[in-house]
């Protein structure tokens, strides 16, 4: 059997940490406005009893093959400012930029389409041996005046990780609200489970996600761990994600990305227990190391 070390266990977790978002239905075919208020509608008692501090709920699978995750959420931004981010390669690339994972984003025109060209290493000491890049061809499947949907594919991944898909939709509930459903999804096999093992054995024994699924003696929930827990927080770091860059509509570019991540870390900072990695210095330091590389890289495209 191939042997798998703890530098291939990180550079393959590098990518699958920073997932950026489940059922089959989340990317399946494109559905339409009223479909998904209709979800809106059935998950409603969930949405008001805001587990997560807002309308919020998430869902989670591992079917020993495939990994999958979604989120379903009521945001206080207009349709129109969604549409319009969502609609552009620069804007998707800078919110999914958020996440401490991903250490660059770059979108291209190509003559195959829109291209997102995505680089995920360690929250810290990243090299180019220590990052792994991926190209997701992104595609706007609908965009009604009631209904958004966009995707993103990449048909290969990391240690036999594939079919990699993340699709965000979004429907208007009134002129300042809308609801959306941010999906992310991939397939993995005995490597990719043998990298998982090593991380939760390491590093990532102590972390949980979001779901309960029982109380301890004293009362206490009992979280999901496990790579459905490393789903889970990462399709709410990715939602988050998607909030804080909607938030932020005005100023200049370096003001809006300042505030932006700001904003992301204190999002993630409500749900200190599971998204908590480091301090905010450390993060913005990080990040403005990565915007640094990244117009560095630019320059030379």
């Amino acid at each position: 059997m191939k042997m798998i070390s703890k530098y291939g266990c990180f550079r393959l977790l590098a990518v699958l940490i920073a997932g950026v978002l489940g059922s089959h239905v989340a990317i399946g075919a494109p559905t339409d406005g009223a479909q998904l208020l209709a979800r809106r509608a059935q998950l409603q008692a969930e949405l008001q009893a805001q587990a997560f501090g807002e309308p919020l709920v998430l869902r989670s699978q591992d079917d020993g093959k495939r990994l999958e995750g979604e989120v379903y959420a009521e945001l206080g931004q207009p349709m129109e400012r969604i549409r319009s981010m969502l609609g552009s390669g620069e804007s998707v690339c800078g919110m999914l930029f958020l996440h401490l994972n991903v250490r660059s984003c770059l979108s291209e025109q190509t003559s195959e389409g829109l291209v997102l060209h995505m680089a995920a290493g360690p929250k810290q000491g990243a090299t180019p041996a220590t990052t792994y890049r991926m190209d997701y061809r992104m595609v706007v499947e609908a965009t009604k005046a009631d209904y958004l949907r966009v995707s993103l594919k990449a048909q290969r991944g990391p240690l036999g990780t594939y079919d990699y898909r993340i699709v965000f939709e979004a429907a208007p509930v009134d002129a300042q609200r809308s609801f959306l459903r941010v999906g992310y999804a991939y397939g993995y096999g005995s490597l990719a489970k043998m990298a998982y093992g090593l991380y939760l054995t390491t590093v990532g024994r102590t972390k949980i996600g979001f779901t309960v699924l029982g109380r301890g003696a004293d009362g206490a929930p009992q979280y999901i761990q496990g790579e459905r827990g490393s789903m889970e927080r990462n399709v709410v770091r990715n939602y988050l994600a998607l909030q804080a860059y909607t938030s932020v509509p005005t100023g200049s570019d370096q003001v809006q990305t300042e505030a932006r991540l700001r904003t992301w870390f204190a999002l993630t900072e409500r749900h200190a227990a599971q998204l908590h990695e480091m301090d905010l210095a450390q993060y913005l330091e990080i990040k403005h190391e990565d915007l640094k590389d990244m117009a560095a890289a630019a320059r030379l495209r």
